[in-house]
């Protein structure tokens, strides 16, 4: 099979390499990162560590390959002609692509947040880390975890061009709530679902006039901590039991000039995807995350969860992707002036916009192109 399989990449001949291993679950890493790359003028080709993890992944026209074995792999010569290996997650499985010399290594992980994951350690193990923006430069500059900043190279977000600066045009407004997972540890426990979602889901049924909520939890919730689960649970319970509230009291008769029956929505799966549901919405809940930094290609308001109870300025110092939003309390402080209050941070969303993606001109796509091009080239 390893013979048949390696006489067809030679033939295909795969230029560039998008390298993914990881749990079913966590198959949004690479998802989101294969649209860009069938946009490339080279030849890019995927290659997994687990079976079955294919079916988790969005239909593509990328050829995929699955090598389990470490050996097979480093022996899998079909490969030899490629000269760029992408990485969008540390796991331990990257050590066996790494250990071809003859393969560039540039990680360009799977969002850029201020969450500790954008600045790891472990990323100094490439050659290059691939960033957003000046932010995605300047958290490594402040984490001295030992990456070199001549290795850092922004390329911008190339997944962002699709998302509209424009709300849906609705008679109400929309509010997306996309919480973060637990994380590994308590340390990366940045989830605001557990000790605040019930409750921020709560407001927002209640909310007068209505509102329309669309819940978008992390695909990895409840991953490490089960007491996320029951909360996502809880929510999903609450969301249900008022879209059956207000059928039971919708009339039959009801005229074309009623008022309109807002139909909330739950999203656990690949669809709608995360940037259809910005689209669809006019304001965004979330927690700290690369969901923040991505809604920001928006330019819509946002709030933040402050789960730790930090100080606003130590917050905003912490995490700067949160500074052009605003700040939620555990207690929900800030959520009535988020919802109801007037927008004073446009501009600074705006500003904050270039600081996380880089300049609008050119264009994120050309950068990244750019940036494989250089490799290619020597550079």
């Amino acid at each position: 099979m390893l013979e048949v399989v390696g006489e067809q990449v030679e033939k295909y001949g795969p230029e560039v390499i998008l390298y993914f291993s990881g749990a079913t679950a966590a198959a949004y890493q690479a998802r989101m990162w294969l649209p860009t790359l069938e946009r490339l003028p080279r030849r890019a080709i995927v290659v997994l560590r687990e079976r079955g993890m294919a079916r988790h992944l969005e239909c593509t026209g990328l050829p995929m390959v699955c090598i389990p074995s470490s050996a097979d792999l480093m022996s899998f010569r079909a490969l030899a002609g490629a000269k760029l290996c992408l990485y969008v997650a540390n796991v331990g499985r990257n050590v066996h692509m790494l250990r071809i010399p003859t393969l560039r290594s540039a990680f360009l992980n799977h969002g850029d947040s201020d969450k500790e994951a954008s600045f790891n350690p472990f990323s100094r193990v490439y050659d290059e880390v691939w960033v957003a923006g000046p932010a995605g430069r300047d958290r490594y500059r402040r984490a001295k975890v030992g990456v070199r900043d001549e290795n850092i190279h922004e390329v911008g977000r190339p997944q962002l061009q699709g998302i509209s600066t424009e709300g849906p045009g609705l008679p109400y407004q929309t509010v997306l709530y996309a919480p973060t997972w637990e994380g590994w540890n308590d340390d990366l426990f940045h989830t605001s679902l557990i000790t605040m979602g019930p409750r921020i889901v709560r407001a927002l049924l209640d909310h007068r006039p209505p509102l329309r909520v669309i819940y978008k939890p992390h695909p990895l919730t409840g991953h490490r901590d089960k007491s996320a689960t029951r909360a996502h649970r809880k929510i999903v319970a609450m969301i249900e039991a008022a879209e059956l509230a207000k059928s039971k009291s919708r009339h039959p008769s009801t005229t074309a000039g009623a008022a309109p029956h807002i139909r909330h929505l739950v999203v656990t799966g690949p669809v709608p995807h995360l940037y259809d549901c910005f689209n669809d919405c006019d304001l965004l809940i979330s927690d700290i995350s690369s969901v923040v930094a991505d809604f920001l290609a928006s330019e819509k308001p946002y709030a933040v969860t402050n789960v730790a109870g930090l100080p606003e300025r130590a917050f905003h110092e912490r995490y700067p992707s949160t500074e052009a939003g605003v700040l939620l309390g555990a207690d929900l402080s800030g959520l009535a002036e988020f919802l109801d209050g007037e927008d004073t941070l446009a501009r600074a969303r705006v500003k904050l916009r270039s600081y996380l993606f880089g300049p609008e001109y050119p264009d994120a796509m050309t950068r990244f192109n750019a940036a494989v091009e250089r490799v290619f080239s020597g550079g």
